[in-house]
């Protein structure tokens, strides 16, 4: 699929601004707050990299104002984009002592982001208690202190260069309780993403040929993090497709200190500094799992049916092949595990589970030298078990 829309270089404060807050007017002469957050609000967006704002009418107090349209013109890369929204509401906008600005809750109705390479559109886009930075503490392309609790966009659109488009039913982010400008508990949720399936393209042409005409997709992720010990828990990274299937990921890392997410970030594209960081990481447990939802049972369906058996003997084949099959992880007991797993999922597919728990957290470099080393030690090293249809 082409790519849908050009990267904004405008940070999280797009979100307040680009995203739902780009209600701007010009700053009166005796400034009320409204108008002071708003001229703020400007001054940000500017500093950001928007390089035009046209602003509708403003109607509304301090408590509350509405303004009706904006339009905001970007450039990156020689090529320019266009944003706009309206109308934008603001509930408990206020300026900061620091020159900065709070907003309670910002509503933007029929958001539009757009280049020549394609365009996002969105009903509706929600932020709630966000915190905006003055422009003295800006620049583009950088995440510049900005704050929110939640983010959702509603009825959203996506549109490729060649006129394709993906709707999105709705996307989601959640964050609170911050260390700095970094959250340490946080979520994210995409729900509906569609996508037509082309029985002529012939990447496609598996898929299609299972009984799938498109592919709906909801993607969810939480997770949370302590600075103080350095340990991220994400119970959850999950990716479900509509009468498919669904994989989840979890996982607990242990040493991620605020000081190696700064050398994470100052090493950029360093891959091998970030490698070298990587590896003092620490694993304490991992798992991932599916759970079938057709997509196994219509996939072994089609497999017997061109072998001209049926499902249930073709299952019978596979399971004869699977100690031969693993046979080459050389540690026997896990090829038992995996053997038992997996043939009980080819009669039944339900649910498939590859976990791993050490006795004890164990640092990436060990579980990395096992791999290179002696890799039929690396189940029995990580603590690994296989499991199937629980």
């Amino acid at each position: 699929m082409n790519r849908v829309v050009r990267p904004y270089r405008l940070p999280v404060v797009s979100l307040a601004v680009g995203l739902a807050a780009f209600g701007l007017v010009e700053t009166a002469a005796a400034q009320s707050s409204r108008d002071k957050v708003l001229s703020t609000i400007v001054d940000a967006t500017k500093a950001v990299g928007a390089k035009s704002v046209t602003l509708g009418a403003v109607s509304g107090d301090d408590a509350k104002f509405t303004v009706a349209t904006t339009t905001i013109v970007t450039e990156a890369e020689g090529k320019k984009s266009t944003m706009t929204f309206g109308p934008a509401t603001y509930t408990g906008a206020k300026p900061t002592a620091d020159g900065g600005y709070t907003i309670d809750e910002l509503v933007a109705e029929k958001f539009s982001a757009g280049a020549d390479d394609g365009k996002l559109t969105a009903e509706r886009i929600v932020v709630r208690n966000y915190v905006g930075q003055p422009a003295a503490k800006l620049k583009p392309g950088a995440v510049n202190g900005e704050k929110f609790e939640r983010i959702e966009a509603t009825g959203l659109v996506a549109t490729s260069e060649d006129g394709k488009t993906v709707p999105i039913a709705s996307v989601a982010v959640a964050a609170s309780d911050y260390v700095g400008d970094r959250p340490r508990k946080g979520s994210f949720e995409m729900k509906g993403l569609t996508v037509p399936l082309d029985p002529k393209d012939p990447d496609m042409a598996q898929v299609t040929a299972l009984g799938y005409s498109t592919l709906s997709l909801d993607v969810a992720m939480s997770g949370a993090w302590d600075d103080k010990t350095g340990r991220l828990d994400v119970p959850a990274l999950s990716i479900a497709a509509a009468d498919m299937g669904s994989l989840k990921l979890s996982f607990v890392l242990g040493g991620l200190t605020p000081e190696v997410v700064a050398q994470l970030e100052k090493a950029g594209a360093d891959e091998a500094k970030q490698m070298e960081l990587l590896q003092g990481l620490t694993i304490e447990k991992v798992a991932l799992r599916y759970d079938d939802a057709s997509f196994a049972t219509r996939f072994m369906g089609k497999q017997a049916k061109d072998q001209g058996v049926d499902t249930k003997t073709y299952a019978k084949q596979l399971k004869v092949m699977l100690p031969m099959v693993v046979s080459m992880i050389g540690n026997k007991d896990f090829e038992k595990k995996v053997v038992s797993a997996a043939g009980a999922f080819l009669e039944a597919p339900k649910s498939l589970t590859l976990s791993a728990a050490p006795k004890q957290p164990l640092p990436v470099s060990q579980i990395m030298g096992a791999a290179m080393m002696a890799p039929q030690t690396l189940p029995t090293v990580v603590g690994a078990e296989v499991s199937a249809n629980d």
